[in-house]
């Protein structure tokens, strides 16, 4: 299993007279980035649904909303026992016209009782259940993604193994000619040369050029990186990615001892698909 870290999920629901709206984004990072953006009613469980979308979704920047229509921040009443002792007081003062009055009482102190609006438990468990249903949809489109980034990067890694192959083939047909050439070329000095002090330096120059350690671990890598694949494992992409950069480094030390031309192309080609393969890996989990 694959999975991105590129996903959607969303839902509404109605219950007593309101309406739920919930809305949940990831996208790559390298670690767990939540930003919840919640009704105030809802403020005591943001510690608690963090660590729910992390259980879930391990890693990667996600956006949370939750928006509760049918419902204010806040309710307001009249706090009637201040507003008569204000009226009582003022008007033994002095006789002001009762609706002027009572305009000018509201804007005293107290007179106005505010408190924080609340949802029944019944609602508050509901949301949460509806959370975790959008969690598995978004899981959902993450395999999705996931799934085809993984043939992408099979056609890849089987593109770099099938160049590993030929450029096999043509490293020991290319030291076999290099061999042969030199030997030639002495043959053909007409001079008198130490025929063991030639053939070490040969084996030298020959042993410089040798590939078949750096094919090997190249083989190896790649070996490793499709056992990975294939585990059922759900964080594979910084490993996958580590493998990647293995490979990148095998790669380049075939090119840089290699002067064949034609294992210069094959060369080039790997590359291509190990930077395809790492920029597909920035958003695997």
């Amino acid at each position: 299993m694959l999975q991105s870290m590129t996903g959607y999920g969303s839902n509404s629901f109605k219950i007593d007279d309101l309406e739920i709206n919930i809305e949940l984004k990831t996208l790559n990072s390298r670690y767990f980035d939540a930003k919840i953006s919640l009704p105030t009613v809802l403020h005591k469980y943001e510690l608690d649904i963090r660590n729910i979308l992390k259980k879930f979704l391990f890693r990667g920047k996600v956006e949370l909303s939750v928006k509760i229509l049918g419902v204010s921040e806040e309710s307001f009443s009249f706090n009637k026992k201040v507003i008569k002792n204000y009226f009582k007081d003022l008007n033994d003062i002095s006789k002001f016209d009762k609706s002027q009055l009572l305009n000018s009482i509201l804007n005293l102190p107290n007179t106005i009782n505010k408190s924080k609006n609340k949802i029944s438990q019944k609602v508050e468990k509901k949301i949460i259940s509806h959370l975790k249903s959008v969690i598995k949809e978004l899981i959902s489109f993450r395999n999705k993604e996931g799934s085809n980034t993984k043939k992408d990067l099979e056609k890849n890694i089987k593109m770099i193994n099938l160049y590993s192959e030929k450029i096999k083939g043509e490293s020991n047909y290319h030291k076999k000619f290099i061999e042969e050439n030199l030997e030639k070329k002495a043959r053909n000095l007409n001079v008198e040369y130490d025929h063991g002090k030639f053939e070490q330096e040969m084996f030298y120059y020959l042993e410089k050029i040798d590939i078949n350690e750096e094919l090997m671990r190249l083989g190896s890598h790649i070996n490793f990186f499709n056992e990975t694949l294939k585990n059922k494992s759900i964080e594979k992409g910084k490993k996958l990615g580590f493998i990647c950069q293995e490979m990148g480094r095998e790669i380049n030390t075939i090119g840089s001892k290699s002067n064949n031309a034609l294992i210069q192309n094959h060369v080039v080609e790997m590359k291509s698909c190990v930077e395809k393969i790492r920029e597909q890996l920035l958003n695997i989990l």
